[in-house]
């Protein structure tokens, strides 16, 4: 099977979460998926996620996972496994001699193995790749007249004092230290 990759421009600049900062328009390079999620993307495979069982990991039914095949499984690590053929993502867990698999949702219990079951890894899960699904709920926003392009700015006014009150709460501060 041969993998053909295509790459799109990763931007430079970081988007701010908190407070908007001014865009630059600059390509640092190319990205890849398969190198930015793997380090061996000749062993790796994306699969889509069913269930709400890793949601407090921030994985969420219809995210699409990165899994590498080559990586080594050690404790805490999101691995692709299979119970009796079943498939199914959860951390790979290991405690008191016992390797078990755990949800990150209290709502499901630990997979603990017996020695009758089949139970395989397939593979350690590297990236996660999640698109926005608007779907219906998209409803187009209208320039009008009524919205500005430019919210107004409200102006700040200061006001420059003769600096007495800052000498009065200096002097309190101090009264009170002697006391």
């Amino acid at each position: 099977m041969s993998r053909r990759t295509r790459k799109t421009p990763l931007m430079s600049q970081s988007v701010q979460a908190g407070f908007p900062s001014p865009a630059e328009h600059y390509i640092e390079k190319m990205l890849d998926l398969d190198e930015y999620l793997s380090s061996h993307p000749e062993s790796t495979y994306y699969v889509r996620v069913a269930g709400d069982s890793m949601t407090g990991a921030g994985i969420f039914p219809g995210d699409v996972l990165c899994v590498d095949r080559s990586i080594d499984f050690f404790d805490g690590a999101i691995v692709i496994a299979s119970v009796d053929g079943e498939f199914t993502v959860k951390y790979l867990r290991k405690s008191r001699g016992q390797v078990f698999l755990q949800a990150a949702n209290p709502n499901y219990p630990p997979i603990f193995f017996g020695t009758e079951q089949d139970v395989r890894c397939w593979g350690v899960v590297t990236g996660l790749v999640r698109k926005f699904n608007y779907g219906a709920k998209r409803k187009p926003i209208e320039q009008t007249a009524s919205i500005p392009e430019h919210p107004p700015v409200q102006p700040v006014t200061f006001q420059i004092g003769d600096g007495i009150r800052r000498q009065h709460y200096d002097k309190n501060l101090a009264d009170k230290g002697k006391s």
